[in-house]
Parts: C-alpha cells; structure tokens; sequence
C-alpha cells in the first residue's frame, strides 16, 4: 500500500451542477477595466480637444486638423520626424542588440562590465547628454573640434552635433539601453536543451543563430523595436535642445510651440499630437500581427541547463576591446564632460584650468540649496512605489491579454499603447483635466504624481512583461492547474520564476525613469511635491552649468544604488 503526500494530490473538482466563480477573470478584468479607463482619458481629452472650435464642449469644427495637414510647416516637420525616427531607432536596434548578444551570449571578457556600461545613458536625463554632446561636438567650441583644430593649426570641424545626424545619433545612443534591457532578458532566458538539439542536429553556429536563437527573441526584438520607434518620435528634449538651434523643427517642437506661444494654440496642439499616436496605435498593430503565431516564439520548459556561450576565438579580445571603448565613447565620455562641469567656477571650452576648479559647487547644491534634499526624499518615494507599481500592474494586463485572452483582449492591448505616443506636456494636461476634478484633495499631492507616472509608463512595463510571458509555454501552467495550483499560485511558481530577469530589468528601468521624468511632472507639482528633476531644470533655466553638473551627478548616484543592490543581492546584472 503506498501513501500519497496530499500538498501533491489534485484538488476535488466541484460537484455537478454548482456554480465556481473565475476570479482570475474577475479580478483581471477589474484592473484591466481601470487601466484602460486611465490611460484612455488622457488621449480622450486630446481628440477632443483637437475637433473642438474652441475649449471643450464647444461646437465641433475641423479647423484644426485641416489647418495640420495644408501647413507646409507640418509636412516638413512630418518627415523629419519619420528621418528621425527611422534613424534613431536603426541605430539603437543595431547597438543594443549587439552589445546583448555580445554581453549574454559570448565568451567576451569584460561582459558585465560592458552590460553596466550600456545601462549609463539611462541614470541621466537626456539633455545632460545633450550638454555633454555639445560639450565634445559643438562646432565652434566643442572639445573635440577644438583639438582637432589644434593639430592641423587652422579651424577644423571634426563633429557637428548641431544636425540631423547629430540627433539621431544622440537620441540613438539614448535608446540604446532600452533595446539592450529588453533583448538581453531573452537572450540570457534562451532554453539550453532547444539550442542543443539543434547542434546535434548538425546546425553551425550561424545557421543556429539564424534559424534558432534570433526566431525565438522575435517577441522582445518587436517589443525593443515598438518601444524605440515610439519614443524617438515623442521624444521632446533631444530634438528641440539640438534640433531647434539647427533649425530642425519636429513634430514634438511644433506641439510645444503651439501650446506655449502666445497666444496658446491647444487644438492645434492636440491635432498635431494626433499623428504622434496613430503612430503607436500602428506600431502595435504590425506587432500583434508579426506575434498572431505565438507559439513559434514560446520556451517548451524551464531551463533544464545553462545557455552555451558562443566562443569568439582570435576574436575575443578584439570584440571585447571594440566594445569597451565604444561604451566608454558613448556612455562614459560625454558623461565625464558633464562631470569635469561640476568642479568649475565657470563652464566654458577654454576654462579647464586648475585656477578655475573647486569644490564649492558641491557644498552649495548638497547643504545650500533649500529644495534638494525634500525634491531627493520625494523622488525617492515616487520612484520605488511607481516601479513596483507599474511592474505588478504590468503581469496583471499581460495575463489578461495574452493567458486570459477576454473578449476585451485586444482593446486593452491598444490602449495600452496610446500614453507612448503622446508627449509628455499633452499626456500631462489630460492627467490634470481629471484628477483636478477629483474630490479628496488628490491634485497638489504625492498621489497625483503617483498615478500619472503609472499612466505614462505602465505601456513600457507591459511591453517587457509581455515579450517575456509571450515566450513561456502555456503547457507549464496548465500542468500547474492540473496539480491543483489555482492561478495564483500557477503565476507565482511558473511564470515570475521564468520571467525574473526580464522583471527586474523591467522594475530598474521604471524606477530610473521615473526618477529623472520632466516633461510630464512639471504641469502637476507644487512647492510642496517639488522633485529632483524640476529642480534640475529650474538650474538648467539658470544657465548654472556647474550647479547643474552637480544636480546630474546626484541623479545618477540615486539611479545607480538600486543597479548595484540588485547586483548584489539578486543576483542581477544587466549582461
């Protein structure tokens, strides 16, 4: 006679004829319903706003969309923002998911190294970039022109970052790690015993990278690609820091320009921001249709054994070579420029002299400047429960679209997407119409700051939750049902295991963004919910550039702790 451990026995299935409620369906259909309607108003208020004569609830007109498609202004700022996009987006594929595969799946020494690397344009807020490009590549005063210029003894132009080229480059380089977080969690999560029978099979190390590991990264490579394209072409502080001084004009600057010229131009705003999201709405749509055969794209089980890594040869060292100084050339190079600001009286070209460096920058920012510490305690707190947040909200609707796959599926799918198209000053306008609204006191609050990060950022999270419960198989959990788990239990012992990296790449990157976020907060703090980065740009506003140094350098430290605890203790790192 055997016994049977009753924790492993099946639970009794209900009688016949009683009735069981799906709370699964119920409680994800409910936070679904809530998201929707959250991330929905804010793109509401602006078609409304954009077919409104005047304000809102006026009389319909289409002046405004018609006035955006006979402008000959927006038709060139329309297809400058297609060269910029394109171009930005080509360029942070080709890096981000070279230096992944480079980093996770080679034999390449120094590939942790090179992971932390890549990760550093994100713990900064883009126009700190911005200021360091123009630092190294400005025409006329930049460091590397001016040495250049210094050799051959006559005025030489070596780099112009004043150009379209030198905006797709930056903004390409700021992309990058978004591309790199989202590809290297596939790769790193790659199933061993799928890529060993293919070796046995006889395929070589191309046909296996081709045929094998590149077709089951499609769903984050699509994921990588939807979000760069969205980004670049929402992308507001790049293109008017760089673009506007070249005479650049994109759409994101024509949509700033109309609403803060006077007087404000709103519905030609809204219209112009229009195009900004039928542009996420057909990323999404060329997405969903490239992943329709999901199970192409799907681990068969967990892994059985560690991943090989491919063997580079003679190439080893080179590579690693390559890419360490391309890291440091994109990555560290720009940012030591911001850095060697800090420890100037005054930020000029040809005032690096040690007559002109001190500390005094650093004692007025840390222990004089009123707003710092409250803005860093605010950031704080706003950043580690908006990540959290958006990750668990982010497994919630992944589940409801992909696992649960409601009649409502789709719809949700959708609009989570919209809050990606629209700049973060019309997103942050929709937001305020409606907690402003709100009885209870919400708006001048923590709270309000609170939910228009989720609402901007939760289609980030879902986009890397999603690629990674796209790849597991739905046969692992129905195996898990069947031996009584509820589905509760099923998401805690299958899928969270599967998917950690891809959710702890996914919870540092909410919570870096979250911290260095502009565009969106500065319509809904006070002086009481003031952050750290209004109280960077208010310097930026200055023209302080030492004390701006500072405010950076500050940001990036508070980006950094979580990197290396979740190094540490988690076991994480970002190769």
């Amino acid at each position: 006679m055997t016994t049977t451990d009753a924790s492993l026995a099946p639970r009794a299935r209900p009688a016949a004829g009683t009735r069981t409620i799906a709370w699964d369906r119920v409680v994800l259909s409910a936070v679904a319903a809530l998201a929707v309607l959250m991330v929905c108003y804010p793109v509401l208020f602006v078609v409304l706003r954009s077919i409104s004569k005047d304000d809102i609830g006026s009389s319909l007109s289409a002046e405004w969309l018609l006035a955006v498609f006979n402008s000959a202004r927006s038709h060139e700022a329309l297809i400058n923002t297609a060269i910029y996009t394109a171009g930005s987006s080509l360029l942070a594929m080709v890096l981000g998911v070279g230096l992944s595969f480079l980093a996770t799946r080679t034999d390449m020494p120094g590939s942790r190294f090179v992971g932390m690397l890549a990760l550093l344009p994100m713990l900064v807020p883009p126009f700190i970039l911005v200021v360091g490009w123009v630092a190294i590549a400005d025409p006329s005063a930049g460091y590397l022109n001016i040495m250049a210029s210094a050799v051959t003894g006559s005025r030489t132009v070596l780099a112009n970052v004043n150009t379209m080229a030198g905006i797709i480059w930056v903004t390409g380089l700021f992309l990058t790690p978004y591309v790199y977080l989202l590809v290297a969690a596939g790769f790193s999560n790659s199933d061993a015993a799928v890529e060993e029978a293919a070796r046995v099979s006889g395929a070589g190390r191309l046909r296996l990278l081709r045929t094998v590991i590149l077709p089951l990264q499609r769903p984050a490579l699509l994921a990588a690609l939807l979000l760069v394209v969205i980004m670049s072409a929402g992308d507001f502080i790049i293109p008017s820091t760089i673009g506007l001084k070249a005479r650049i004009y994109l759409l994101p600057s024509l949509i700033w320009q109309n609403s803060s010229s006077f007087p404000p131009r709103p519905g030609l705003a809204a219209a112009q921001s229009l195009l900004l999201v039928a542009v996420g709405l057909l990323c999404i749509f060329f997405q969903r249709r490239a992943l329709s055969r999901g199970a192409r794209f799907t681990i068969l089980g967990g892994k059985g054994s560690s991943i090989t890594r491919f063997p580079l040869g003679r190439l080893r060292y080179p590579l690693a070579v390559l890419a360490l100084v391309f890291a440091f050339c994109s990555s560290l190079f720009p940012l030591l420029a911001v850095g060697s600001m800090a420890f100037m009286k005054y930020w000029a070209p040809h005032a690096l002299k040690a007559e002109n460096f001190t500390l005094g920058n650093f004692r007025y920012v840390l222990f004089e400047y009123p707003q710092v510490w409250p803005s860093v305690q605010h950031s704080l707190v706003l950043a580690l429960l908006g990540a959290t947040v958006c990750v668990a909200l982010a497994v919630a609707l992944a589940w409801y679209v992909l696992r649960l796959r409601g009649r409502f599926a789709a719809l949700v799918d959708y609009a989570m997407v919209l809050p990606l198209g629209m700049p973060g000053i019309a997103l942050g306008v929709g937001i305020l119409s409606l907690w402003i609204l709100v009885p209870g006191g919400i708006y001048g609050t923590l709270w309000i700051l609170l939910l228009a990060f989720v609402t901007a950022h939760i289609p980030v999270a879902m986009q890397f939750v999603g690629s990674a419960l796209h790849r597991i198989h739905t046969d692992l959990e129905d195996a898990s049902r069947i031996g009584g788990q509820a589905w509760l239990g099923t998401v805690r012992r299958i899928d969270l295991p599967l998917m950690r990296p891809a959710l702890i790449g996914c919870w540092l990157l909410m919570y870096v963004v979250i911290l260095r976020e502009i565009s969106l907060v500065i319509l809904l703090y006070n002086p009481s919910t003031v952050v750290l980065s209004v109280g960077l740009m208010d310097v930026w506003s200055s023209g302080f550039y030492p004390e701006l140094a500072v405010y950076s350098l500050l940001l990036m430290v508070l980006g950094l702790v979580p990197v290396a605890l979740l190094w540490k203790f988690a076991r994480f790192t970002p190769a």
